[in-house]
């Protein structure tokens, strides 16, 4: 089962905020959430298929991009954990700036 870290459930819900701010249509949001859930949903039976985060080299943290974010989980005891939900521009300076 993948679990979601606090933080990342906070920046699903600031990505949806912005989304919603600029698109300004409620079903836009709901497309985007429900296509990050699809996303993740196959780290459940391949957790190592994300690509490695480049910035971070380590064979644990990775990445399943969905359009111009970043989900970034990390693979513990083959149990994917996601961490972060970062729009693709952001660069990662450390695990801790997830």
């Amino acid at each position: 089962m993948i679990r979601w870290s606090p933080r990342a459930k906070a920046r699903l819900l600031g990505c949806m905020r912005y989304i919603a701010e600029e698109s300004q249509d409620w079903p836009t949001v709901i497309n985007w959430r429900d296509r990050v859930y699809a996303a993740v949903e196959p780290l459940n039976e391949f957790p190592e298929s994300g690509s490695i985060v480049r910035e971070l080299n380590r064979a644990d943290i990775r990445q399943v991009v969905v359009g111009d974010y970043r989900v970034i989980y990390r693979v513990k005891r083959k149990t994917p954990e996601v961490l972060s939900v970062r729009h693709c521009r952001f660069q990662i300076q450390s695990i801790r700036s997830l």
